[in-house]
Order: C-alpha cells, then structure tokens, then sequence
C-alpha cells in the first residue's frame, strides 16, 4: 500500500481548492463576456486572476489573459467603468441589456453549480440504501438470523451506509 505524506495531500487539496475557485470565478465571468459580446459591446480584456499578466494574446479586439494571483478575474468592457463614445460600449446600451449582463455572471454561476450536482449524481448515483430483496437458492438459513426482505441497511460494522455500493464494500 502506498503511503503519501499528509503534507503532499494538504498541498493537492490546496491546489484543488484554487482550481475550482478558479473554475467559479471562469463560469461567472464567462456569463458577463458572452452576454457582453452577444448584445454587441465591445469586450477590451477577459482576464482570469489579478496582478502582472502570466501569458496574454489577442484575438479579434478582445485581450485574453492569465494573471498571477488567482484571486479573481475580470471582464473589461467598453464604457464600464470610464465614459466612451464608442457606441458599441457598455454605457451606450439599454438598461435592459446592461441588466442582463450583470445578471449573466451569477447565472452561470448557478448553471455551474448545477451541472456539477447532475455530473455528481450521474456518476455516484441518487443516495439509496441497501435493502434485502431476497435470499440466493442455498442460502435461506440466513432468515433463521432475523434478516428478511425488506430491510435496509443503515450501519455495517459501523460504517454508515448511503449507497448499494457502500455495502458491496464492507
């Protein structure tokens, strides 16, 4: 059996606890950039962490950037935080719009939240316990213990019991 070092897994959880931090903070600024561009305005940067740039490259009119801090990110657009003239900016449009694109962030945000919930539960299945269903041919005398069809398992050797699989477990 192979043995890792309770420092190596502290470092791996730390990392992937920045991972899906990052991943959060890349779902909810996908949900302003994508609405942004969609309703016409001009995205001038779409940055993935704080500080210096890391690797930058620009596609179209947009910059896209990895910072060195993940700590946040940010999707700079035209007329947001400065007054423009430019007529595809973010203060040239609707309130509607602007309010679809502030509002697209937290969407994602939750869309996130819920794919990850469906993902989990299509791979580890809906929590079930396990319940007797009967008895293989040969095998009856386990009834003369008390156990019948019907019922379920909650605890095994003190191990709680959630899903079918945790009892193949045991």
């Amino acid at each position: 059996m192979i043995v890792i070092p309770e420092v190596i897994i502290n470092i791996l959880l730390i990392i992937f606890a920045v991972l899906l931090f990052e991943f959060i903070i890349l779902s909810h600024e996908f949900g302003h950039f994508i609405t942004a561009k969609l309703s016409g305005i001009r995205v001038n940067e779409f940055a993935l962490g704080m500080g210096p740039k890391l690797i930058h490259f620009k596609r179209g009119e947009t910059e896209y950037s990895l910072r060195a801090f993940p700590i946040g990110g940010f999707c700079a657009m035209e007329g947001e935080a400065e007054d423009s003239d430019d007529p595809r900016s973010f203060s040239a449009k609707p309130a509607w719009k602007k309010f679809l694109i502030l509002v697209a962030g937290p969407f994602m945000n939750f869309l996130a939240g819920f794919l990850i919930i469906l993902l989990l539960f299509t791979v580890a299945g809906t929590p079930s316990l396990a319940v007797v269903t009967g008895f293989m041919s040969g095998a009856e005398d386990i009834a003369q213990t008390g156990l019948q069809p019907g019922d379920q398992f909650y605890r095994i050797d003190g191990h709680r019991i959630y899903f079918h699989s945790d009892a193949r477990l045991r």
